[in-house]
């Protein structure tokens, strides 16, 4: 996961403070020295927070007890914490007692403020401790303050804070810290505010469930993964992440029908009521857990393409079915299933798409680009996924080597198609690999995925061993224009006629007004929907 610096921490120990104090037989002398110890400026990376501009070096001579109306009018020790990066810094200012102190915290009073702002002093022993000790052999430590820097925008005006330190001893303190001695040091202490990466997909829109699933990964980096392709997206990685989304699908008599989340997709299209388009959206893109059926990708009853259908997803049978017809309406109708010119009863009336699911699903354009030739080598996750987005059409390479029976369909080819349900891209399958085997997975071509010696398919949660599934995606060949990807049941990336029957799973992307409550993400706890 990226953004390096997040939550990088940086230690300047800036100042030693020596407060040595003799008593005979009454109070006579209290001195503070100063003296620089070491670099007082870290950097690593943009991390550059420094300590700037000390004056007054505390010096208390024929020191006594004294009260806090005029230990707060002593001649303060000044300084200026500066951030000198483009990152935010959050950072705590704290006060570590030397090993050969034996002066108790309890008899120094403190009195500490940004310039400018008033102050309360309080006791040594009275600030948290809680903090863990920086200095090696430093008996204890307590923070004075915490603050934030914001970022720098120009070198010339760095962003900083001026403060004020002043120390004495408590009126209160007694005979027993005669011939004490309390060593210290000031230790400034500071945290990288990197942004993190939900803030990008977030963008002032907290509310969002793209953006509640993005503060998820903030911190599980196990299930949650970023494909680092340009639109950087966010997806659900590995064998068995707890991606279950109960989205208000219902079966005929109530039951819940379950989907998972494939993860966060960005730079997305929404196509509004009216035909407009609004671009650059985060939008959660979701599966059905179970398969609607298997299913023809395109009818065989074609007289084109030799009879095995035609791989153009705007005109397939199955994105009919899908999108207006008997799974959109939750009824039963006529589809196709296999080779053959007949069509076949397909009722959806207990597993077709509910009214209220049909709400939070956004009408959106999906990309349905392919590669420029047939190479299985290249079908690898991120080769696969920037094909999707090319300007290739599955009928091109044959039309380009003289077509053929199988390449003489006239259907219009285009590499985006509009609409609400869709299914997977061989490069969601690929990218949802997750365990130990990832990287090398991710470089290895999904045509090979059956191969035991990297279990690539054992650690991909859209792997079905039971099924062969349909993608969206156009296969180019030479001789013909009717292939289309699919992920066979051994784990495998392969293509076949869109005439062929395989597992259907119906895919979509959340509306972005679609707000989610976050559960298990289990099939019994599933993540729901806020009403």
């Amino acid at each position: 996961m990226g953004g390096g610096l997040l939550n990088k921490k940086i230690v300047i120990i800036l100042l030693i403070l020596t407060i040595t104090i003799t008593i005979g037989g009454s109070y006579a002398f209290w001195q503070i020295t100063k003296s620089q110890t070491g670099d007082n400026v870290i950097t690593s990376g943009c991390v550059d927070l420094t300590i700037d501009n000390q004056t007054n070096n505390i010096q208390l001579n024929n020191a006594y007890p004294t009260e806090d109306s005029e230990g707060q009018n002593l001649d303060p020790f000044t300084f200026t914490v500066t951030n000198h990066c483009n990152v935010k810094m959050d950072y705590e200012i704290g006060l570590e007692m030397l090993s050969d102190t034996n002066l108790e915290s309890k008899y120094v009073k403190v009195l500490i403020n940004e310039q400018g702002t008033s102050g309360s002093s309080k006791l040594l022993n009275s600030y948290d401790n809680e903090s863990k000790i920086i200095i090696d052999g430093a008996k204890e430590g307590r923070i004075l303050l915490e603050g934030k820097l914001e970022a720098t925008t120009e070198e010339e005006n760095p962003s900083k804070k001026d403060y004020e330190l002043r120390l004495w001893l408590d009126n209160e303190a007694g005979n027993e810290t005669m011939n004490k001695t309390f060593k210290s040091k000031i230790v400034l202490s500071g945290v990288v505010n990197t942004p993190k990466r939900s803030d990008e997909v977030c963008n002032g829109n907290e509310e969002s469930g793209a953006c509640t699933i993005a503060k998820l990964a903030d911190e599980d980096i196990t299930n949650l993964s970023y494909d680092e392709t340009e639109e950087n997206n966010l997806r659900y990685i590995g064998a068995t992440p707890n991606n279950y989304i109960d989205i208000g699908d219902r079966d005929s008599s109530g039951g819940k029908i379950l989907w998972r989340i494939i993860g966060v997709m960005n730079n997305m299209t929404v196509i509004n009521e009216d035909d407009s388009e609004t671009t650059g959206q985060s939008l959660v893109k979701i599966i059905r857990a179970d398969s609607i059926g298997n299913w023809s990708w395109d009818s065989s009853a074609k007289s084109v393409n030799g009879g095995y259908g035609v791989n153009e997803w705007s005109q397939a049978d199955l994105m009919t079915t899908l999108n207006t017809g008997a799974y959109w309406k939750k009824t039963s109708g006529q589809c196709y299933a296999g080779y053959s010119d007949a069509k076949v009863t397909c009722d959806f009336s207990s597993i077709g798409l509910t009214p209220t699911t049909k709400e939070n699903i956004a009408k959106v354009k999906w990309n349905t680009g392919t590669f420029k030739s047939y190479d299985t080598s290249e079908w690898i996750a991120n080769t696969t996924y920037k094909a999707e987005r090319s300007e290739h059409n599955g009928k091109e390479i044959c039309e380009n080597n003289g077509g053929g029976d199988s390449c003489n369909d006239e259907v219009e080819r285009k590499t985006t198609w509009d609409g609400f349900i869709g299914l997977m891209y061989p490069s969601d399958y690929g990218y949802a690999v997750g365990g130990s085997v990832r990287s090398e997975c991710l470089t290895k071509t999904m045509y090979n995925w059956d191969e035991s010696s990297t279990d690539c398919k054992g650690n991909d949660w859209l792997y079905d061993s039971s099924n062969y599934q349909w993608t969206i995606t156009p296969v180019p060949v030479s001789s013909s224009a009717l292939y289309v990807f699919y992920v066979r049941s051994d784990g495998r990336v392969g293509s076949d006629g869109a005439y062929g029957a395989y597992a259907v799973r119906s895919v979509a992307y959340l509306t972005p007004g679609t707000q989610i409550v976050v559960g298990k993400g289990t099939k019994d706890s599933p993540h729901t929907l806020k009403a």
